[in-house]
């Protein structure tokens, strides 16, 4: 899980960071472009199927301490690095949404958010057969119209979020019937869907269309993504443990910290890039991708000690100080 994770939060920044480069500096390389593209498919999917595989042991607890826990871990992230994300706004003149407004909620951490609705929608729905919460969003994601993208976005991932809990109930009969073998046998899908994604928005930039393509939350093409996943995962399960991807299991296992650090920080380096004058995209996307790992890892390495932890998640209990009588002289 950690591997995955990791390798999914870095494939993020890396999305992102050609996304700032773009937009501040100049147009980005073709390769980064299609590099986005190529993940596309995966990257997010991938990062909700294994929050999901994590449903079932949460649900094992009373339920107090299971919102408690996402309250605190989850949903305080959100508060704490959306007031950031917004006087970062204000900073650069761009910010014009207020709190009790939905447009200033509205940012990058729409994918924690749609974590926690899950989690919410497990606890209160834990009744219904895990396979059903796998189906009925799925059906679901292609009546939502295309002009309400969230919307659309929150019912293409359900899928994959409870696709890791049923999963995670079912591992020995899904590990004993998609073998090793039978995986990388069948890794030519989802590197085919991968390399079409990029082909794909390859072609739309080609033909003139704003933004690209790629396959981003497309509905006829979450099935097949689905089963990429599985061969990934079951592939990843039987990785060594080996020394040199012992960094990437450390993003992994600081995965929620890299993820809401690293938008601010990469935003405030694609700015100051454009006002040092930085010209060439290329050196300024290996260095604003390089500094936010750089720094999210910093957050990292202090994350789980206060006063910093409190930017990431609250205490396990918030106790309130006792007041002592004063010792009196015998």
């Amino acid at each position: 899980m950690d591997l995955l994770r990791g390798l999914s939060i870095l494939l993020v920044i890396l999305h992102h960071s050609t996304q700032i480069v773009a937009y501040r500096i100049d147009e980005v390389p073709a390769f980064f472009e299609f590099l986005s593209a190529f993940f596309a498919p995966f990257r997010m999917p991938m990062l909700m199927f294994l929050s999901g595989l994590l449903v079932a042991g949460s649900l094992k607890a009373p339920t107090g301490p299971y919102i408690w826990g996402k309250v605190r871990r989850i949903l305080w992230p959100i508060v704490v690095w959306t007031l950031v994300y917004a006087v970062s706004e204000r900073i650069v003149g761009q910010g014009d949404y207020m709190p009790w407004e939905l447009g200033f909620w509205n940012t990058y951490l729409w994918f924690m958010q749609f974590i926690f609705a899950y989690y919410v929608i497990a606890l209160l729905i834990r009744w219904v057969p895990v396979w059903a919460m796998v189906a009925v969003p799925f059906v679901a994601m292609f009546f939502i119209p295309g002009d309400l993208e969230l919307l659309q976005r929150f019912f293409y991932l359900m899928p994959f979020f409870f696709l890791g809990a049923f999963i995670e109930k079912h591992w020995d009969q899904y590990a004993r019937l998609l073998h090793v073998g039978l995986a990388w046998a069948l890794l030519v899908i989802p590197v085919a869907i991968a390399v079409y994604s990029g082909l794909d928005d390859r072609w739309a930039r080609d033909a003139g269309a704003d933004g690209g393509g790629g396959l981003w939350y497309d509905p006829v093409w979450a099935a097949p993504a689905m089963l990429g996943i599985l061969i990934l995962v079951r592939l990843t399960a039987s990785a060594p443990d080996v020394r040199w991807l012992a960094p990437v299991r450390f993003v992994g296992r600081y995965s929620l910290i890299y993820y809401v650090s690293h938008y601010p920080v990469f935003a405030a380096l694609g700015w100051l890039a454009m006002k040092a004058g930085i010209s060439d995209p290329g050196i300024g996307l290996l260095v604003i991708f390089t500094v936010t790992v750089a720094v999210s890892t910093g957050f990292a390495l202090l994350g789980r000690r206060m006063p910093v932890s409190l930017l990431f998640e609250l205490p396990k209990r918030i106790r309130t100080a006792r007041k002592t009588a004063p010792a009196h002289s015998r």
